[in-house]
């Protein structure tokens, strides 16, 4: 399965990824949020995968420059490593920087390597976040009409809906931002590249389990 996983990001890599990096990753991070798009709710069932991935590839670089760092560079080799670790843990329902099914794709060294060896140093942060909007608590009721889970606000019975991309983009960036060793490759000077993916749970409203996120960060240094 993994090794399938690597064929078919290969192919992605030599037949999508041009037309990704002109669309979404030479634009500096405002210019990319000023779009419409950014301000659209996630599609939980239906997401555009690639504008998600690329606007916490934004949020990281809005963090950076709030500390007064250079913006990332987009890197195909790190985005390929991180979209198949991001796959990986959200289909095999593991959390964990090692990837227990594959010797392939082990460690994040080895993800990475398997599309670029151009890095001297390789980070990696990873998250796990629910992609609804929500109070402290959240009250799971079965829709019998829809034949799914509908998820309420405790507090006010308020329905919870998703985030926008921009926001869920932020939000999670924030999230790593409160973790020391998180924060420290965001803010570490000689990462100088990023690769960024987000992959949403499937069947996000068939089980009680508010729908969630695994996220993976893989950043480069090449001194």
């Amino acid at each position: 399965m993994e090794t399938l996983i690597v064929f078919v990001l290969y192919l992605f890599s030599q037949l999508g990824l041009d037309l990704h990096n002109r669309q979404y990753y030479q634009v500096p991070d405002h210019r990319f949020f000023a779009l419409p798009k950014s301000q659209e709710l996630i599609s939980l069932q239906h997401p555009d995968t690639l504008f998600l991935d690329a606007a916490i590839f934004h949020a990281s670089n809005e963090m950076r420059r709030q500390y007064g760092l250079p913006a990332f560079e987009y890197d195909p080799g790190l985005y390929l490593a991180s979209a198949g670790h991001a796959t990986s843990m959200v289909y095999r329902t593991f959390f964990n920087h090692t990837n227990p099914f594959s010797p392939y794709e082990r460690t994040a060294q080895r993800r990475v390597e398997l599309f670029t060896k151009r890095f001297k140093r390789i980070g990696e942060n990873i998250g796990k976040y629910q992609t609804l909007v929500s109070g402290e608590y959240m009250v799971a009721r079965w829709e019998k009409v829809e034949n799914q889970f509908e998820f309420f606000n405790e507090s006010d019975n308020e329905p919870c809906i998703p985030y926008t991309y921009a926001a869920y983009a932020r939000f999670v960036v924030a999230q790593w931002m409160a973790s020391p060793p998180h924060r420290k490759n965001l803010l570490d000077s000689t990462y100088t590249y990023l690769g960024c993916a987000a992959r949403l749970s499937p069947e996000p409203f068939k089980h009680k389990k508010a729908p969630y996120a695994s996220l993976v960060q893989n950043f480069g240094g090449e001194r």
